[in-house]
């Protein structure tokens, strides 16, 4: 399993100290998984879920070696004039206090071109759109923006934008605002603080009482990012 383990993580570019921080593992799971000392039957399937998911691949792979890495994806149809759609989400992304997080709904597809996605070296089925309501994030993100994330990339990278799931006071809402990382310590911030929002100070990604989850790091606003 800690071989396994350590490729996955490697071709997602993630440490285990962001498993750490994200909760997926303590600090003791990481070390009994990447030292293997600990058998694959022994493992809670909550936890194999969880890594899984975050990382992207098969469970079977990941606790017992069976089958494929990740599952087989149908062929991503590129249209007569070198387009793909990329899903589009009628789920707002808050550039203030963000949205209040509901089920994803798809409402349409946005055209991209598949040689763009292909040298950015995006992957289309991991790629979405949701759009930007509020102030927070101006003047790079304005409210109505249309905002292309990759879903694959959770990994926090000092000065790139992120969808972020942030905890409320009634509920979870989707936001997109700036990684800061300061002596390995994460943070989200606006890029706009006095506007008019909540986010007047940066918070941290790994706060005991409400910790921020990465949903994936935005791409495009109109035009390429990072």
């Amino acid at each position: 399993m800690g071989t396994r383990l350590k490729a996955a993580l490697d071709e997602r570019e993630m440490t285990a100290a962001d498993l750490v921080a994200r909760r997926i593992l303590s600090r003791a799971g990481v070390y009994q998984w990447l030292g293997d000392t600990v058998k694959p039957e022994k493992v809670r399937s909550e936890t194999v879920a969880k890594l899984s998911k975050a990382l992207g691949v098969e469970r079977d792979w990941l606790q017992y070696g069976r089958g494929p890495m990740r599952a087989v994806e149908p062929a991503v149809e590129v249209e007569d004039d070198g387009h793909v759609g990329i899903l589009g989400f009628a789920q707002a992304a808050g550039l203030s206090d963000g949205e209040e997080a509901l089920e994803y709904a798809e409402t349409h597809r946005l055209k991209f071109r598949a040689e763009s996605l292909a040298r950015k070296r995006l992957a289309p089925r991991d790629l979405a759109v949701m759009y930007g309501k509020g102030d927070s994030m101006e003047p790079r993100i304005h409210d109505g923006d249309a905002i292309l994330f990759d879903r694959a990339d959770i990994r926090p990278r000092d000065g790139h934008l992120y969808v972020i799931l942030v905890p409320g006071v009634g509920a979870e809402s989707y936001s997109v605002k700036r990684c800061e990382v300061i002596d390995d310590l994460v943070f989200f911030r606006a890029d706009n603080p006095r506007g008019d929002h909540g986010w007047r100070k940066p918070r941290r990604v790994d706060d005991v009482k409400h910790p921020i989850k990465i949903i994936g790091r935005v791409r495009w606003i109109g035009s390429w990012e990072g």
